[in-house]
């Protein structure tokens, strides 16, 4: 399991020159070195005098710009930390830069680097963070944009998904971070079985339509239901194994919310007009508990009971283990986990399987008027930034551009390599998706590569604002408790959750509130 995905971390949660969005920039001959070959050669030579005396002859390259100095950057701890401590020799060949690397457990990294950040000096020049906690630390750190409008300053902007650079990166019309871990999610789906011949014909036989990997929620029940089976059913010509059930989510009280919010973006936006919102921007005024939402998480609660009878005690281990390592689910929503090792996906649950295929798709949405309303949530993740206060503001600055940037960055989301081990990251930049050596030496991927460029280009922010984890708590506690039966109405569930964001508002200050709204939405309306 990839340590970055576990509870406590999602709880809360060089230069491109000319590259231009989607374009299959990867393949750049400076991109595809290998790490070794990176670092400017320092030309030695040695004068071996026969009276046994040594002289030694230094021929000095390039001067580098930050000789001595020394930045210290706080960072997730683990697999996390790796790629800074692999790259540190790099940055301090080209540059001088001693890298100091600061490591924390992440359910640690808000408060450590809050404290850090407000100290004078800070005690930190670089921060890792969630892009989620922006409201609480803009005043903290430094915005870039200066650094990057200077020449060699670009850190591949355009290069980065676009979903990324607005939902993770940008705030108030302001660049605050670069991107480190790409997160979002995609639909997974077991294309062995929808490719089958036979279920084919079945399920036309039944629904009156092809069966097709699902465009709406209202298809992909049906299609859950299809492939709901017990024990000793036949499935894909041959005879089950095991119980296998069409979809599951991951509905452990404190994510839940996300896969609700994977049905009630769409809802809400087909209701409002495509303006899809999580409060009204005049008002501050909850959407959580109209029409729309209630509708979406009654249709939570029908994914819920066509899936393993344990799911409310599923989180990342208990999803990816029952979809991957068993087998036993038709459809499910995840990390890029999945699609980065889909050649550990496990046969059929069934006598004689066919050949596992992975397929990846974006999430179901909501089709109204012939329209269809589908986005993809871009996750709130790890994002890099230079502290305000900072004694060498331009050495952290080339710190994070050279580590998130496509050289090096190419090979941390590759990973593991020969060079790099398992890092944890996902990729963010069209170079990553476009890229040739990581579609050659990784060809299981390729189908998430191809998923990335639609599903970001169609992205959904998280809640970003002051108050987002207690927001975004109390709607989890609501929707665990409505699927758990303790509570009996999906209305009268979100009826209690729209109450309790009400009170936050207002304990927050209402107007400040509705600021920091206004400043999540400000770059793309």
């Amino acid at each position: 399991m990839s340590e970055k995905k576990g509870t406590s971390r999602r709880e809360f949660l060089a230069g491109v020159g000319g590259a231009v969005a989607g374009l299959a920039v990867g393949a750049a001959v400076g991109w595809s070195l290998k790490p070794a070959e990176m670092a400017p050669p320092e030309v030695r030579t040695e004068t071996v005098v026969q009276t046994q005396t040594v002289t030694q002859t230094v021929t000095a390259g390039p001067p580098r710009p930050f000789e001595g100095v020394k930045i210290t950057a706080l960072v997730h701890s683990g697999h996390q930390a790796v790629p800074w401590k692999k790259w540190s020799q790099v940055i301090k060949d080209r540059w001088g830069i001693e890298l100091e690397v600061v490591e924390t457990p992440p359910e640690d990294i808000y408060s450590k680097a809050l404290l850090g950040i407000q100290a004078s000096p800070p005690e930190y020049d670089i921060i890792q963070w969630n892009s989620a906690w922006i409201g609480d630390f803009e005043p903290f750190i430094q915005p870039l944009d200066e650094f990057m409008s200077k020449p060699e300053g670009d850190p591949g902007w355009g290069d980065i998904i676009s979903g990324y650079r607005n939902f993770q990166n940008t705030w108030g019309g302001k660049v605050y971070s670069l991107t480190l871990d790409g997160d979002t999610f995609f639909l997974y789906y077991r294309k062995d079985l929808f490719d089958h011949p036979e279920e084919r014909d079945n399920f036309k036989s039944q629904y009156g339509r092809e069966l097709t990997v699902p465009r709406t929620w209202e298809e992909a029940l049906e299609v859950a239901e299809f492939f709901t089976r017990k024990k000793g059913e036949k499935l894909a010509g041959s005879t089950l194994t095991k119980d296998f059930f069409g979809i599951a989510d991951q509905l452990r009280r404190g994510r839940s919310y996300y896969w609700y919010l994977f049905r009630y973006v769409p809802y809400i936006a087909a209701a409002r007009n495509g303006q899809g919102d999580y409060f009204d921007r005049d008002t501050m005024e909850p959407l959580i508990n109209t029409d729309a939402a209630v509708e979406a998480l009654e249709v939570l609660k029908r994914s819920k009971d066509l899936a393993p009878p344990g799911v409310l005690g599923f989180e990342w281990d208990e999803l990816f283990t029952a979809a991957m390592k068993e087998g036993i689910i038709g459809m499910w929503i995840h990390w890029p986990d999945e699609g980065k090792r889909s050649d550990e996906l496990a046969p059929l649950p069934v006598e004689n399987p066919p050949k596992p295929q992975l397929g990846v798709a974006m999430i179901p949405g909501v089709e109204k008027d012939g329209k269809l309303y589908q986005y993809t949530i871009v996750d709130a993740a790890w994002v890099v930034s230079v502290v305000k206060g900072s004694k060498n503001p331009e050495a952290a600055y080339t710190v994070i551009k050279f580590i998130t940037g496509p050289e090096a960055s190419l090979e941390n989301v590759m990973a593991p390599t020969d060079f790099m081990p398992d890092t944890g990251h996902d990729p963010y930049r069209y170079s990553h998706i476009h890229s040739y050596r990581f579609r050659k030496l990784k060809p299981h991927a390729v189908p998430l590569l191809d998923a990335y460029a639609e599903a970001l280009e169609k992205g959904f922010p998280l809640l970003k604002i002051p108050g987002a984890f207690e927001y975004l708590d109390k709607l989890d506690l609501g929707i665990s408790k409505y699927l758990a039966g303790e509570i009996m109405s999906a209305k009268e569930a979100l009826d209690g959750v729209a109450k309790e964001w009400e009170q936050i508002t207002d304990k927050l200050g209402r107007d400040k509130q509705k600021e920091f709204y206004r400043k999540m939405w400000e770059l793309i309306g």
